[in-house]
C-alpha cells in the first residue's frame, strides 16, 4: 500500500538510511548533519512547518521531498518562503508519485514564495505546470577561472581524473578529460596575477567577515533597480546561510569597507571546495554584492580572495558576474572563461500582494547559495 505523509521525529534515522540510494556520495552521518542544519538551527523553522513528505510502500520509505523554510524581506515585511530539497523516489515508483510529492510541497498554506533548484533543465516542463519562473545563474552564463597555483593545478588535475575515473568508470571519462584539457590550456594562456596596485591602501580595507549586520541589507537594496520592491533575506537568514557549518567545504565571507567611514562597500562569499582530501581545491564564488559596481571594490575583493586561496592551498579561483559592469571587469582581467548554467526556479503564491511582485521577480537577490543536499 502506498501513502504520503509528513516527516516525523521517528523518521529521521530511516530517512538518513534511505537518501544515500539517490545521493550515493552523501553518507548517513552527513544526512543527519544536514537535517540539523535545515531545521534545528534554521531561524525560520517552527513545529508548524513540515520538514518534508515521505512516500511509503508497506511502511518502507520509497520517496522523499524536503521542505526548508527561508525568510525574506518584501517591502520590509517578513515573508516566508520554502525551498524544496533532495527530491528522490525509488525508480520503480516514479511518475505520478513524483508529482504527488511535489504537489504536497506546493499545497502549503501561508507560504509566499516557493523555491526549487536543479542542475539542469529537465524539470522545466513539470515546474511550468506549477507556474514556476526560471532564472539561470550566472546571468551571462559564463564564469571566469583564475589559476592561483599553477604547479598544484597540474598535480591536482591528474589526481582528480584518477580518483573520479575509479568512481565513474568509462561513462565519466569524456567530462574528466574535457576538464583536464581546459585547465592545461589555461596554464599557458593565463596572464600575470591581477593588478590591484592602483587601489590605494587607505581607500578600502578588506577582511574576513564573521557575521552580517544591517549594512548587508542596505548594500543589497542600494544595488536594486526598483528599491521599493527589493526581495532580500533578513539578517538572521543571511547569518544562517553564510556562517552555518558546511558539510565538506568551508564558506568564507570577504568584506570590503571604506577606510574613511567604515561603511560596507561590497562583499563576496566563497566556498572552498576540495578536489580530494588534503589536496588543492577551488575558491568558488557563491554570492556577491558591490556598491555602485565600483571597480576598485571588485579589485580589492578579488585580490584578497586570491591571498586567502593561497593561504588555504587552493588551486583555482572561480568567479561570475551579476552585472554588466562586473562582467566587463572580469572580461578584461581574467582571460579564461567557460559556459555554465545553474538553474533556479521561483513561484509566488496566488495572493494579490505577491502577484503584484511578479513583474519584479528578477528583483530578488539571487545567489548560488541554496540549502545543500
Amino acid at each position: 500500500m502506498m501513502k504520503i505523509r509528513k516527516v516525523e521525529d521517528k523518521d529521521i534515522i530511516p530517512l538518513s538510511q534511505f537518501l544515500p540510494k539517490g545521493f550515493p556520495y552523501t553518507p548517513i552521518t552527513t544526512w543527519l548533519e544536514l537535517f540539523d542544519y535545515w531545521w534545528s538551527t534554521n531561524p525560520a523553522y517552527s513545529d508548524q512547518i513540515p520538514r518534508g513528505w515521505l512516500l511509503e510502500k508497506d511502511e518502507s520509505i520509497v520517496g522523499f521531498i524536503g521542505n526548508i523554510p527561508i525568510k525574506y524581506l518584501v517591502h520590509d515585511e517578513y515573508k516566508l518562503a520554502v525551498a524544496s530539497n533532495s527530491w528522490y523516489l525509488d525508480p520503480e515508483v516514479r511518475g505520478i508519485f513524483s508529482i504527488s510529492l511535489l504537489n504536497e510541497f506546493m499545497k502549503q498554506e501561508n507560504i509566499q514564495i516557493f523555491l526549487f533548484k536543479s542542475d539542469n533543465e529537465r524539470f522545466d516542463k513539470i515546474l511550468s505546470r506549477f507556474k514556476f519562473k526560471e532564472y539561470i545563474l550566472p546571468p551571462s552564463q559564463k564564469e571566469y577561472v583564475y589559476i592561483i597555483d599553477k604547479k598544484r593545478m597540474i598535480a591536482d588535475s591528474i589526481k582528480f581524473i584518477i580518483c573520479n575515473q575509479l568512481n565513474l568508470g568509462l561513462r565519466g571519462l569524456p567530462e574528466l578529460y574535457k576538464r583536464f584539457v581546459f585547465y592545461i590550456g589555461s596554464y599557458f594562456v593565463q596572464e600575470p596575477p591581477l593588478q590591484t596596485t592602483d587601489v590605494p591602501d587607505d581607500v578600502f580595507t578588506t577582511s574576513i567577515c564573521t557575521s552580517c549586520d544591517d549594512s548587508f541589507l542596505a548594500i543589497q537594496r542600494s544595488n536594486s533597480s526598483h528599491k521599493d520592491n527589493t526581495i532580500i533575506h533578513d539578517i538572521k537568514t543571511l547569518n544562517w546561510l553564510y556562517f552555518s557549518p558546511k558539510k565538506s567545504n568551508e564558506r568564507v565571507v570577504i568584506q570590503c569597507k571604506r577606510s574613511s567611514d567604515g561603511l560596507l562597500a561590497g562583499y563576496m562569499v566563497f566556498d572552498m571546495l576540495r578536489f580530494i582530501p588534503r589536496g588543492g581545491g577551488t575558491m568558488q564564488l557563491m554570492d556577491v554584492c558591490i556598491s555602485d559596481e565600483n571597480p576598485q571594490v571588485i579589485k580589492a575583493l578579488i585580490s584578497y580572495a586570491i591571498e586567502i586561496g593561497k593561504q588555504n592551498n587552493m588551486t583555482l579561483l572561480v568567479v561570475w558576474a551579476k552585472s554588466a559592469e562586473i562582467e566587463k571587469y572580469f572580461e578584461n582581467t581574467i582571460p579564461m572563461k567557460r559556459s555554465v548554467r545553474n538553474y533556479r526556479y521561483v513561484c509566488f503564491s496566488a495572493t494579490f500582494e505577491m502577484n503584484s511582485l511578479q513583474r519584479d521577480w528578477w528583483n530578488m537577490h539571487h545567489s548560488l547559495i541554496y540549502p545543500p543536499q
